[in-house]
This record gives structure tokens, sequence and C-alpha cells, in this order.
């Protein structure tokens, strides 16, 4: 009986690893040049972007709240990048630093907004995707920018010894959530809050501005994911975040991170990340129509926010 109960616990806990091995030999059974080393690191990344975005995701869901906006400021952040660097002449360091604050302030108006005019997160990030989309194409009349320095494009397209600076961003996005989540008293403030809002109230924290600092902290990470594929691509679009968000929650959940709050680790956006990546590849290999990639990945998102509820149900019980 305990050894089946050991069994059930390492499938609940690491069984999204099988899915994700699973999947990954399916599409290397279909399309040979799906396991090429070549094509390993082009879906590492396209894993880095929605995992340094999904870690600011993270925070957000395990104090049992959302942020839909993450995918313009993905985008807006680009559009920012550009003009300072491409329109204005400004030094790359100093576009992106001006940037990260720009996104932050944004992040704190809607964890303020959030916070203490008690706007539900889903209603006050949502009317923030939409502003953000409407300046992302107002500032440049929706017009894309190229013609980036190159030393700004190496952060996307550079390497450190034989590994793509894409992934070497992403180890250090995935390295400070852990510290933040694992290290650092805000963390536990988290993890307080999404278990009980009241308790964590009562036993001293300051739940708003905590609140707030979740939101900051998601815009940081959306801020770093934009730089990285801005670097990347090498081209700012107004429609460069689009549906980014759903990749992420995607990710997060499918990891297993709970979107009822309180439970969450940073491995697990990776894993979700990457099988959301390699869904994505070997989907295109297959040359499966981008109609159907989005119905499947909202079935995907659907199918985990189901069994996450399950889940939730039966431990109350």
């Amino acid at each position: 009986m305990k050894q089946k109960s050991n069994i059930s616990k390492i499938l609940k806990e690491y069984g999204i690893i099988f899915v994700l091995i699973f999947v990954v030999a399916f599409f290397g059974i279909m399309k040979s040049e799906f396991l090429t080393v070549s094509n390993f690191f082009t879906i590492m990344k396209q894993t880095s972007v929605v995992a340094i975005c999904g870690v600011g995701m993270l925070l957000v869901l395990i104090t049992a709240g959302i942020n839909l906006s993450v995918g313009f400021m993905i985008s807006a952040t680009g559009m920012f990048c550009a003009i300072f660097m491409v329109w204005w002449g400004m030094n790359p360091i100093l576009a992106v630093i001006l940037v990260f604050i720009i996104m932050m302030l944004v992040g704190a108006i809607e964890g303020i907004i959030i916070a203490y005019a008690n706007v539900a997160p889903f209603i006050a990030t949502l009317a923030f995707l939409n502003i953000l989309k409407g300046i992302s194409f107002l500032i440049t009349d929706g017009r894309s920018i190229s013609d980036l320095p190159d030393s700004f494009t190496m952060i996307g397209t550079g390497y450190l010894w034989i590994i793509p600076m894409p992934l070497v961003l992403m180890g250090v996005a995935l390295l400070i959530g852990y510290i933040i989540l694992k290290k650092m008293y805000i963390g536990r403030y988290f993890f307080a809050i999404g278990s009980n809002e009241e308790a964590a109230r009562l036993s001293g924290i300051n739940v708003p501005l905590v609140k707030v600092m979740t939101y900051v902290l998601s815009s940081f990470f959306a801020t770093f994911a934009g730089i990285v594929l801005l670097a990347r691509v090498k081209t700012a679009s107004p429609t460069t975040g689009t549906a980014y968000e759903l990749d992420v929650i995607t990710a997060c959940v499918l990891g297993g991170v709970s979107m009822a709050g309180g439970s969450g680790k940073t491995y697990q956006v990776f894993i979700g990340s990457m099988l959301i990546a390699v869904l994505n590849n070997g989907l295109i290999m297959m040359q499966v129509s981008e109609y159907i990639q989005v119905i499947l990945k909202g079935l995907v998102l659907l199918l985990a926010v189901m069994y996450d509820s399950m889940q939730k149900n039966k431990k109350t019980k």
C-alpha cells in the first residue's frame, strides 16, 4: 500500500516529465530531423522566452492572481527598446535599463489597482493588455523597426562558449525565481497569501504591498523575455507578443503550478515551457495548420486547468 502511495506521489510530482519524454519520442519517430542538435537548440531558444516570462507568471499564480498583459508587455518592451536605440540613437544598455523602469512602473500600477482598488486581477490585467496593445501600435503607427545595434542583438544570437545566450539568460531568470521563492522572505509571503490570504494578513504580512510586488516582478520577467525575444528576431513589431500570455499560462499550469494559488516551483515552469516549445516545433515540422495549433494549445490549457481543479477538490475533500 505504501509503495503504491509512493508511486502515485512520484507520478503526481514528475508525471509531466514523462509526458515530455513521450511527446519528444513521438515527434522523433514521426520526423527524423526533430532529434537533431540544431533543432534541439531551436526548441531551447523557443523555450527561453516562455520560461523567462513564466517565472514572473509563477509568482503571480502562487498568490492566486493572474497577469494577462504579459504578451503585450513583451510587444511594448520591443517597441520601446527599438525606438530608443534606432530612432533616438540611445546606448543599448541605457535603453534596456529605461525600458525595465517603464515596464515595472506599469506592473506597479497594475498591482496597485488590484491590491488597493480591489479590482479582479483578470479584469485589471486584461485592461492593460489592451492598453499596451494600443500603445505598441500607436507609437509606431503599426510599423516594424529593424536595424538594431549588433551589440544588442548578441543577447539573442550570441554564444557563451557553445551555449546560446538565450539559454544562459533563461538559466539566470530561473535562478532568480528560485532565490526569490526559496531564499527570500517575500517568497514565503507569496505562498502564505496564495494559501490563505486572511491568515497571512492576521500574521502581520502587508498583503496589498506584497501583491503589488508580484506584479512588479511579473513585469520585470516579461520585460526580460521581451528583450531576449527582440534580440533574437532582430525586429520589433507591435504584434510580437500576441498570444504569449496563453503560452506562458499554459506552460505554468502544465508544469504543475496551481491556479488556485499557494504552490509552484521554478522547475515546473521550465518543464511546462519546454513541452509547449516541443509541441510548437513538432506540429510545425508535421505541417499542421496554425489554426489547429491554436485549438490544440487551447485544449491542452483546458485539460491542465481541469486536472488542477480536480486535484484541488480532492485535497479539499
